[in-house]
C-alpha cells in the first residue's frame, strides 16, 4: 500500500515536471518576437494579430505590436498606431505586467506626436508665408512695370 502511494506520488511529481503545452497565442507571440529579431516585420505583425485573436495574452501582443511600430528599421514604422496599441493595453489591461512600461511609452509617444503635429503646423505656416511673399513680389513687380510706363 505504501509503495503504491509512493508510486502515485512519484508519478504526480514526474507529471508536474513535464512541460505544459503552451497556449496557441503564446506560440504566436514567440513566433512574432522571433520574426522581429530577424527583421520580418510583416510576418511579426500577422503573428501578433493571430495572438490577439486567441485572446489570452492580448496585453503582451498589444505591447509587442506597439514596439513593432516604433522599431527604427521597420519600413512601416507608425508612431500613431504604436500609441493606439499602448492606449488599448492600458485601457483593457490596467494591471498588466506590461502596464508600467506601457505608461512610459504612452507619455513618450504622446509627446513625440504632439511635437510632430506642431512641426507640421509650423511647416504649413512657413509655406503660407512663402506663398504670401511670392504674391507680394508679383505685386511689387507689377507696380514697378506700371511706374516705368
Amino acid at each position: 500500500m505504501r509503495s503504491r502511494a509512493l508510486l502515485g506520488l512519484a508519478l504526480l511529481v514526474a507529471g508536474c515536471s513535464l512541460p505544459l503545452p503552451r497556449p496557441a497565442e503564446d506560440r504566436w507571440i514567440t513566433r512574432a518576437e522571433e520574426m522581429v529579431r530577424v527583421g520580418d516585420y510583416r510576418g511579426a505583425h500577422e503573428a501578433y494579430g493571430r495572438a490577439l485573436s486567441e485572446k489570452s495574452t492580448t496585453d503582451r501582443a498589444l505591447f509587442g505590436l506597439a514596439r513593432l511600430y516604433v522599431a527604427p528599421d521597420n519600413p512601416n514604422r507608425d508612431y500613431r498606431r504604436a500609441y493606439e496599441h499602448v492606449e488599448r493595453l492600458l485601457r483593457e489591461f490596467p494591471h498588466s505586467a506590461w502596464a508600467p512600461e506601457a505608461r512610459a511609452w504612452r507619455e513618450l509617444l504622446a509627446a513625440f506626436l504632439s511635437q510632430r503635429e506642431e512641426a507640421e503646423r509650423a511647416r504649413q505656416e512657413v509655406q503660407r508665408i512663402r506663398q504670401d511673399l511670392d504674391r507680394l513680389k508679383q505685386i511689387d513687380q507689377e507696380l514697378d512695370r506700371q511706374r516705368r510706363r
